[in-house]
């Protein structure tokens, strides 16, 4: 089992980005079954923290709540 990282989350999520298709292939693969990953509550706390700070509340829930799907 892995824990993945908000920032690998964020990329996803995010604008175009050189690490976002690897970012998007990884949580491809968790949400396959291909590969055992997690999240904590530090990770949804960082999520909503950044989010927050950019005043992107709406998008920074809307990714708390797809990463509550992707990792129940």
């Amino acid at each position: 089992m892995i824990l993945v990282d908000a920032n690998i989350i964020m990329y996803a999520a995010g604008a175009s980005h050189p690490h976002k298709a690897p970012s998007v292939r990884l949580l491809e693969q968790v949400s396959s079954g291909e590969i055992a990953a997690t999240v904590d509550a530090e990770i949804l706390q960082e999520i909503l923290h950044r989010y927050r700070a950019i005043r992107r509340w709406k998008d920074g829930r809307l990714v708390f709540d797809l990463t509550l799907q992707l990792f129940p």
